[in-house]
């Protein structure tokens, strides 16, 4: 019988990005009909797998956020801790479906559910179209073993874009290219609240500081990131020097020209508000915030990707009302490609089960409710029957990042948790 690692192993040798992970579908398939589960697809790419009278549905998502080298993922294991070389690990959420990888050797009562696309705006959620059989969820994505949750932040995608022109340089400007480095990047969800600095904020205070016009930006990862790297090309009068986390290099200058109003764009950057908005004092975690995902130029467009996110549907319509009104004053069109609602929180009678079972393996563990986005919420909405949900993952910390480590003893607890909870 495969291990939990060995399944986790073979899924970092398949690429799964977002948007690029046709071939662990596929692998998904094949491997749930060798188990003689009865298998059903969707356009949206989402896999649903069943086999005998199945009380729970375990569900995680397949894809990952890649950065560094990823798809191409090299593990490394230090005692209890792995780790990827130079890219993230992809645990979030490929150790939750390893988890249902190893349970589908071993039960014969089970359902599960794989979706598509969650780092993306919970694409393969949002678009469902199969019916889930058993009556309760168990959503695999969350991070902290210490805590079961039952409910979870809505979130926004919002596009700001800008035609720009662009002019010949003035007799007198120097060409400069600033790159940052040294910074941690993260989540924008979980981390959003440790004040992760971010390469566009870092960037964009530097150049309006220094009173410089822009020729070209490329700054950010993903909307759901933050951000981390960032480059930016530019002039300036005046002599500069190297800053806290910039690298800047006088160059020469290739006939370059530079954005007219370049200024206006910058301070647009420099005055929006990163971070957390407002905090939830019951529930213990940000309310509502906005995080700059991505800043870049491409075919004569400025563009802006953001990802918003709150614990209220009626926070979002203010939130993005707020964001569009922004970037209009700045001349940019605002569009919000995607969006998915908050799970409001909800303790029910499969919550305190599961709860009663987490008890005997980790006493401490409490119920939660998490900013970033859990599929939990639209799953339920899809479904013609109720259902109940809650969500719980091992330790892993630093998602979405080139950090990204997952604790190995707690991914051990977290599967015999999951395997007490299929047998209820």
């Amino acid at each position: 019988m495969k291990s939990i690692l060995d399944f986790f192993r073979e899924l970092s040798e398949i690429p799964r990005c977002s948007f690029d992970a046709q071939k662990l579908q596929e692998y998904l398939v094949k491997y749930a009909k060798e188990k003689n589960f009865e298998v059903q697809t969707d356009e949206a790419k989402n896999v649903l797998c069943k086999k005998g009278e199945p009380k729970v549905c375990l569900q995680s998502h397949y894809d990952m956020v890649c950065l560094g080298d990823a798809p191409q993922v090299e593990l490394i294991k230090n005692g209890n801790l792995l780790k990827a070389k130079n890219s993230t690990l992809g645990a979030d959420n490929g150790m939750g479906v390893a988890i249902m990888l190893y349970c589908m050797q071993k039960y014969d009562d089970l359902e599960c559910l794989f979706t598509a696309d969650e780092e993306v705006g919970l694409i393969g959620a949002s678009n469902l179209n199969l019916e889930i059989t058993a009556p309760n969820i168990l959503n695999i994505d969350g991070e902290d073993e210490n805590e079961i949750y039952i409910g979870c932040a809505g979130g926004s995608d919002v596009v700001s874009e800008k035609e720009i022109e662009f002019v010949s340089l003035d007799e007198n400007d120097i060409v400069y290219q600033a790159q940052i480095y040294g910074l941690l990047g993260g989540h924008s969800g979980v981390d959003i609240d440790k004040n992760t600095p971010s390469s566009i904020k870092i960037l964009s205070r530097f150049l309006v500081k220094n009173d410089c016009e822009l020729i070209d930006i490329n700054a950010g990862e993903r909307r759901n990131s933050i951000a981390k790297n960032g480059v930016a090309t530019f002039t300036c009068r005046d002599k500069l020097k190297d800053d806290e986390h910039i690298k800047v290099e006088q160059i020469e200058n290739k006939n370059y020209k530079k954005i007219k109003n370049s200024r206006q764009l910058l301070k647009t950057l420099d005055a929006f508000p990163q971070g957390v908005r407002a905090w939830n004092k019951k529930l213990g975690v940000p309310e509502d915030s906005a995080n700059l995902g991505i800043a870049e130029i491409k075919d004569s467009i400025f563009r802006i990707v953001i990802s918003l996110r709150t614990m209220s549907d009626k926070a979002m319509d203010d939130l993005e009302a707020q964001t569009k009104s922004f970037f209009d004053i700045a001349g940019f069109t605002t569009t919000f490609p995607s969006r998915h609602d908050a799970w409001t929180p909800h303790i029910g009678k499969f919550a305190k089960k599961v709860k009663d079972i987490f008890s005997k393996y980790i006493p401490s563990v409490e119920f939660k409710a998490i900013h970033a986005g859990l599929e939990c919420g639209v799953l339920i909405s899809k479904q013609k029957e109720p259902k109940d949900a809650v969500s719980i993952g091992p330790n892993i910390r630093s998602p979405h990042s080139l950090r990204e480590e997952c604790d190995l003893d707690s991914v051990q607890r977290i599967k015999d948790i999951v395997e007490e909870i299929v047998s209820i």
